[in-house]
């Protein structure tokens, strides 16, 4: 709505982040007293928080990243399923095509075993900056289930009071305004208030029944969210369960697993040199080389 206001600001109260910064990743334990004010708990009783799962895509792809270094820059598409979705019906599936994305963002190539198999080698991710610890990762990609609301029940009870009580001073309105010849007589405020009944009723309406509705919206989401988080966990389970055909495919990966740490020794340039002293360092030192291969082509 505009805001022809040039006065104090009336609208701070509703100023508040709603992303997923604000979002809670557990539930708070009960009882924990909530950080909204009376004005937020409103707010968030009638519209919600925000999208606990707005990161989604991104905590998918650096957990995969991740992954693929954790493993020496070799995977196998069983290794990947718990963190995807849409995983394809029919050839799409048996193709593996759901590892097209994957081999896009990484740069992948695929290495087909001698049984006919395919596992992936991704060559960016096999070169880190240093020899890092392997990171401690969840089984499969866990979405958060949405919450009614950040609100504590006291204040969801507030909310619901303020509500029932917007409705009733309607109804109760609206027959005291029964009487349109009094309405008239009295005019004014009176006859402005008899004007916009209407409109005061739907506002009570409202405040209550779309709480209402966001809630049943709510459980259907949780619902869906509940199902991708079984399936990505039935994959999760099957790769723990690997029959041998994986395990075959796993023992594969491991002959391109390899992982290349970049230091000063096979580093070709720095910031820390001039880029001409850095090339006259490189040439001494394949001079050297060079010598030193002669030296012992000569000697018996």
């Amino acid at each position: 709505m505009p805001r022809f206001w040039f006065g104090p600001d009336l609208f701070w109260f509703f100023n508040y982040d709603y992303g997923t910064r604000r979002y809670p990743r557990t539930k708070p334990r009960a009882g924990a007293k909530s950080e909204l004010n009376f004005f937020e708990a409103i707010f968030s009783f009638l519209f919600g928080d925000g999208d606990p799962n707005a990161d989604l895509e991104e905590r998918r792809w650096q957990t995969i990243g991740t992954l693929i270094r954790d493993t020496d820059g070799v995977v196998i598409a069983e290794q990947i399923t718990p963190y995807l979705d849409n995983l394809g019906q029919g050839w799409s599936k048996e193709y593996e095509d759901y590892m097209l994305p994957v081999l896009s963002r990484f740069n992948g190539l695929p290495e087909v075993t001698p049984e006919g198999s395919i596992v992936y080698r991704f060559p960016d991710l096999q070169v880190t900056a240093s020899d890092r610890r392997r990171a401690s990762l969840s089984a499969y990609l866990k979405e958060i289930p949405r919450r009614f609301s950040l609100a504590t029940s006291g204040q969801i009870m507030l909310a619901i009071g303020l509500g029932a009580a917007n409705i009733i001073g309607a109804l109760v309105l609206g027959g005291l305004l029964q009487d349109q010849v009094l309405v008239a007589e009295l005019g004014g405020l009176v006859a402005f208030v008899n004007s916009i009944y209407w409109l005061l009723l739907a506002y009570g309406t409202a405040f209550l029944s779309i709480p209402l509705v966001r809630y049943f919206w709510v459980q259907w989401r949780n619902g869906k969210i509940e199902s991708r988080n079984e399936l990505r966990q039935q994959q999760a389970i099957a790769l723990n369960r690997a029959g041998a055909e994986v395990q075959k495919k796993l023992a594969y990966a491991k002959q391109f697993a390899r992982r290349s740490v970049v230091n000063k020794e096979n580093l070709a340039y720095t910031t820390e040199q001039d880029l001409i002293e850095q090339e006259a360092a490189q040439r001494d030192k394949l001079d050297a080389q060079w010598q030193k291969r002669l030296e012992e082509r000569g000697n018996p």
